[in-house]
């Protein structure tokens, strides 16, 4: 099978949902092109291509159709400035659009309320300043006004792809030639140039503010590309010298020095000193970064200098890479958006079809004066009123703000789709291991009496098996030896030091042997356990992991350990019930493990001892039930599951298994961003269902009454400039941080998973 890549580009002459379907259509009707996602909002798309097949092929189907399309590299690292530019050239035409609109617009205007009185008993003395209107009407279509909407709706026609370009267009000639005949007909009283020069008036008035309300759209995606550094200090022998980032290549060295940006992503040669990773990992304090660490492009250095080796550049880097992921699931599409796609697909058509009707029923059947006169004003507005721009905006401003707004947070939402169903989400299923816990194990109780509480202080049994477990490599070990350095404990060094693999170790400490492993390995030894029984079976109920101590020929003590619940996950675990939500867990542990992370975090209906395919088969069961359901996890056996949920969630730091396979990835290791991302998807959906019934509920209502004459042919420009702002604008108000998300700091831990 070919390998699949991706093509990204700009596309110029979209102006509405119908727009959309037909580039869309362009392009899978190119060979080799497997997906397509156009976003109306970002005037991009995005191509997934396999074989031989290139951006020139693709674009030359999109030009066929009457489109511009033009490449735009993934590695680009100045999107923003690239943005800036483009929105700043787009307001220069757009100022003088409406410039030259007014300019020849008021003269107009003022004719038509004062032209009679200028009339005089001379030959054409009564009609001289129609004609003045005319000509002044023509110079405006000729100008910036009204040049490029007609030249897109002439090209939409000729391509056969009927847009908001061509409704325009066709009330526009409509109101224009009708008006031009009736300058020669001597019985003629009504006249429709002031409808052409307010039609151009308020077009390009409510282009030029959509295309303001647009960039605020932008603003959100742009405050991530501000943490891409734009030069760096590279090490040339003996000397260094600044260069653009552009410049540099892998394997080249650079020098960070304190409160600078880190570049790029790479590994410290030489130096130390601590990173501020806050942007990253949602780590709030400094990083402490050694010989052979990694560093990450963007980050700011804090403390010390040092040398770095560039080992990822562009769209490999970790800013990079989420900048991608944003961009990707901006361009993806909701099933609501698919929705009014294939409305807007046919919009243009059905309307150019009800203002024929109405001409026609105006003419053949209204019983006033001049019917058809009134017909053609009442099919103008048809026209001119319809607005298929809301409807194509409806949803993807919306997905654009909200997805912008969750990776400001540190939720990378891969899809589109995603955030739709992440607003509908009915029960939160966790993993345990890595995902509740910090997935890493640690000392819990200290038991050195048959009876009793555990002696939690109880220095001379750490000091005992940590002297003892100093040199093993395995988990719980580590973790023995980690405690008694957190007490400040002095270790002996051990002699005849012996390890038995997933048993335990022996070594001579003070003279005595002293044996630390599982109970198995103590019995082993010719030990007797009797005595401790009762605790250990005690402490493994509690859901602990049991390290039997034994010197002399006696047990002297257990080691409980386990692993404990992340700082944050009980808070996490309550935020998202208060939204509404059931939890549960669903873990490969054993159920007295499970039980007491559950107990410990707030959850009371757990799975234990599930494989990953059972996982995801307790999943396939809530949703057999009619549940939408979020699975959140990170480890390689969560990937089932993760797949399963109508959400899935992983951890940056999680596996990358579990990556590919979620719908949202968390930057850091903070549970609360859980219930941050279920209030962005819920607000999105909201907002999204918002402008979708707006939109609709517009044309519903206004293409009848402009049908009917109800509403003025040359009040109708205003409204449907009114419709497609208020869409923008409405979603804008997702830019607004969702309650919650100024208590969520991820915090920087290593995850794992049972």
């Amino acid at each position: 099978m070919s390998q699949t890549r991706e093509i990204h580009m700009r596309i110029g002459g979209m102006t509405c949902g119908a727009c959309v379907s037909r580039v869309r259509q362009a392009i899978l009707s190119t060979p080799g092109a497997i997906t397509a996602e156009v976003n109306l909002a970002t005037e991009t798309a995005v191509v997934q291509v396999q074989g031989q097949t290139t951006f020139d092929a693709v674009a030359e189907r999109i030009r066929r159709r009457g489109y511009d399309a033009a490449e735009k590299k993934e590695t680009e690292y100045r999107d923003s400035e690239v943005g800036d530019r483009d929105y700043a050239q787009r307001l220069r035409v757009g100022r003088q659009a409406v410039i030259t609109a007014f300019m020849f617009g008021l003269p107009v205007i003022g004719l038509n309320i004062f032209g009679a009185k200028l009339a005089s008993s001379y030959p054409g003395g009564d009609v001289w300043w129609r004609v003045l209107q005319g000509v002044l009407c023509a110079m405006a279509l000729y100008s910036p006004a009204g040049g490029p909407i007609l030249v897109g709706g002439l090209r939409a026609l000729i391509h056969r792809a009927p847009n908001m370009d061509l409704l325009i267009t066709l009330g526009i000639l409509a109101a224009f030639g009708s008006s031009a005949v009736a300058v020669f007909l001597p019985a003629a009283t009504q006249y429709h140039f002031h409808t052409v020069v307010m039609i151009l008036g308020f077009i390009n008035v409510g282009r030029y503010l959509e295309a303001k309300a647009r960039h605020g759209v932008a603003d959100s995606i742009n405050a991530l590309m501000q943490h891409v550094p734009r030069k760096a200090i590279r090490i040339e022998g003996e000397d260094s010298r600044e260069v653009e980032i552009s410049e540099l290549s892998i394997g080249d060295r650079l020098r960070v020095a304190a409160d600078t940006q880190v570049p790029v992503d790479g590994r410290i040669l030489s130096g130390s000193g601590a990173a501020d990773e806050s942007m990253i990992t949602g780590e709030s304090l400094p990083v402490t970064r050694q010989v052979g660490d990694r560093v990450r492009g963007g980050t700011m250095w804090v403390e010390g200098l040092v040398t770095i080796e560039v080992t990822a550049l562009g769209a490999d880097s970790a800013i990079g890479q989420i900048i991608a992921a944003v961009h990707r699931a901006q361009s993806s599409r909701t099933r609501m958006q698919l929705f009014a796609d294939r409305v807007a697909g046919v919009f243009v058509p059905v309307i150019v079809t009800v203002a024929v009707l109405t001409l026609l029923a105006w003419g053949l059947f209204a019983d006033v004066d001049a019917p058809w006169v009134s017909g053609v004003s009442a099919a103008i507005g048809v026209l001119v009123i319809a607005c298929p721009c809301a409807l194509g905006l409806a949803t993807p401003t919306a997905v654009y703000v909200a997805t912008a707004q969750a990776a400001s947070q540190g939720i990378l939402v891969k899809d589109a789709a995603a955030l739709e169903r992440l607003g509908q989400v009915e029960v939160v299923v966790f993993d345990k291991t890595g995902t509740l816990t910090t997935g890493q194990a640690a000392v819990r109780d200290v038991v050195d009496e048959p009876v009793g509480p555990a002696a939690r202080d109880n220095h001379d049994l750490l000091r005992l098996a940590a002297s003892v477990e100093q040199y093993s490599q395995h988990p719980l070990a580590k973790a023995i030896v980690a405690r008694a350095r957190e007490d400040d404990i002095t270790l002996s060094q051990p002699e005849q030091f012996r390890n038995e693999p997933g048993l335990g170790a022996a070594g001579t400490i003070d003279g005595e042997k002293v044996y630390v492993g599982n109970r198995e390995y103590i019995q082993a030894q010719e030990i007797a356990t009797d005595l401790m029984e009762p605790r250990f079976e005690q402490m493994s109920i509690d859901g602990q992991n049991v390290v039997w101590v034994a010197r002399g020929g006696e047990v002297a003590g257990l080691i409980g350990l386990s692993d404990e619940a992340r700082p944050q996950a009980s808070g996490a675990v309550e935020d998202v019930r208060s939204l509404g939500l059931e939890t549960m867990m669903v873990t490969g542990d054993h159920v007295e493990a499970a039980t007491y992370i559950a107990g410990a975090v707030g959850i009371e209906r757990i799975h234990a001892g599930r494989q990953p395919t059972e996982k995801a088969e307790v999943i396939a069961g809530l949703q057999a039930d009619g549940r939408v359901v979020a699975f959140v996890g990170d480890g390689i056996n969560d990937a089932p599951a993760i797949t399963q949920a109508d959400v899935g969630i992983a951890f940056a730091a999680g596996t990358d298994v579990a990556n590919q396979a979620a719908d949202l990835i968390l930057v850091g290791d903070d549970l609360r961003l859980v219930p941050v991302a279920v209030r962005i998807g819920r607000r999105a959906l909201r907002i999204i269902r918002q402008n979708l019934f707006w939109a609709f509920f517009y044309n519903m209502l206004a293409v009848p009454l402009a049908a009917l004459a109800v509403i003025p042919a040359w009040i109708a420009p205003a409204a449907m400039m009114f419709s497609s702002i208020s869409v923008v604008l409405n979603s804008l108000r997702l830019k607004k941080a969702p309650q919650g998300v100024d208590q969520a700091v991820p915090l920087r831990s290593t995850s794992s998973s049972t």
